[in-house]
């Protein structure tokens, strides 16, 4: 179900870095590990969701940041939940902690928090608790729509 992002990403000769570390499944991890490997980049963080119709979601934003699950219903035009972590692996073969923001086949819409694309480069997990991707964020929009995702933007009100 998921897209080799790494693959992907030189296919269309789009600019990455990739880190192979110790698993982290936690923010506090990620900030020590990103000190350790001396990268930088805004830590996101990617929330599967699953809304009310059953179509699922990928919603990319802050770490920092609590989903606004009433300004989410009026991005994507219905109630949305967090997915359970048996359905979500089920789903997409990943652990909580290390869900990826993008790669996911085509019907699944993505949600990109608007603040993102403001900042310079874009930090997250690709599936695997055991790397992290850094991308620019001006990159973002393009890699969406090479996926061929639908995008979502997300305002905060």
């Amino acid at each position: 179900m998921l897209v080799d992002l790494e693959a992907f990403l030189n296919r269309y000769d789009i600019y990455f870095e990739l880190y192979e570390h110790d698993p982290i499944y936690t923010n506090e991890d990620a900030v020590i590990m990103k000190e350790a490997k001396g990268f930088t980049g805004t830590e996101t963080k990617a929330l599967f969701l699953k809304g009310k119709s059953g179509r699922y979601y990928s919603f990319v934003t802050f770490t920092t940041k609590s989903a606004d699950f009433k300004q989410l219903k009026k991005t994507v035009g219905e109630k949305v939940s967090i997915v359970k972590p048996a359905e979500m692996e089920e789903v997409t073969g990943q652990k909580p902690g290390a869900v990826t923001p993008l790669g996911y086949e085509r019907s699944i819409p993505m949600i990109v928090d608007a603040e993102l694309f403001e900042q310079e480069k874009l930090v997250f997990a690709p599936a695997r608790p055991d790397q992290t991707m850094v991308i620019r964020a001006e990159d973002l929009e393009k890699i969406i729509r090479l996926l061929g995702n639908k995008l979502l933007i997300y305002h905060e009100e």
